[in-house]
């Protein structure tokens, strides 16, 4: 199925509306909220800003596209206000079931793909996604005066799981997952690299590295393009000269046609 992503409404996920919002339930799996999340971080000072896209990972195909202008979200705002180094990922990830392997889509480097030795076990899958599930709860934890965005700190831990850290961009989350995926487990991690750099967007499962296509980061504004999207043939313009000359022979065609009815009619013919 064909799906533009970037015209649909980012709804992002439903918010518990008790005093400030809360950056809500992003789930694992998730049908109806949002589980490809965007994150950037803040190198320097330990803080990161997470983005919501709303979008079931099971949406984001290679004949899909999307794009958000993240400039007036608060949370943006408060994190792009301190200098540093920038780093930036996408993630989701589809838990664990007896039944069902472990699936990520995930971005990285182009030179830099999920190590298919690695991901072939379903352990390390295991290890990754938990990484993911431990971040996304504690974000989802986390006043927020926007439903689908959250500013996180380095310092302290936030939710049920202590000793987690509050920011992507930490040993325990995004080098878990870069760990178990990549086989990189310190800075740069594999599913990260500076804005103004597009990345792949690979599906990752036990049987197979699929890319999906890429994802950018430049300034506020983050689009993914499909591997697929404008790739079909559209038609050859024909020069004007070719044009002009064709135009020319149907008008000579045209005028020999009205001619010749006439010429037949003196010879005693039957017009039809």
């Amino acid at each position: 199925m064909s799906l533009n992503l970037g015209t649909k409404v980012l709804a992002g996920a439903i918010a518990m509306a008790i005093g400030g919002a809360a950056m809500a339930q992003t789930n694992l799996n998730a049908t109806t909220t949002g589980d490809v999340f965007l994150n950037i971080v803040n190198t320097s000072n330990d803080t990161s800003f997470v983005y919501d896209t709303g979008i079931s990972q099971a949406n984001f195909t290679s004949s899909t596209t999307f794009s958000v202008n993240l400039a007036s979200d608060p949370n943006y705002q408060t994190f792009i206000a301190a200098s540093g180094t920038l780093d930036y990922s996408v993630i989701s990830a589809t838990e664990n079931t007896a039944d069902k392997a472990n699936e990520f889509t995930i971005d990285s480097t182009g030179t830099l793909a999920p190590a298919s030795a690695l991901v072939q076990q379903k352990s390390k899958l295991l290890n990754a996604q938990t990484a993911v599930s431990d971040f996304a709860a504690n974000t989802n934890t986390l006043a927020s005066t926007t439903t689908n965005s959250a500013f996180l700190s380095g310092t302290g831990t936030v939710g049920a799981l202590s000793g987690s850290p509050a920011f992507w961009g930490a040993p325990l989350s995004e080098g878990a997952l870069s760990t178990n995926i990549f086989g990189l487990d310190q800075p740069p991690f594999g599913d990260s690299t500076a804005p103004g750099t597009a990345m792949s967007f690979y599906q990752v499962n036990v049987n197979a590295v699929t890319v999906l296509g890429t994802w950018d980061l430049n300034g506020a504004v983050a689009t993914f393009e499909g591997a697929n999207v404008g790739t079909g043939t559209s038609p050859v313009p024909l020069p004007t000269p070719l044009l002009l000359l064709l135009s020319g022979l149907g008008l000579m065609g045209v005028v020999a046609r009205r001619g010749k009815p006439s010429a037949d009619l003196a010879s005693g013919a039957t017009a039809v």
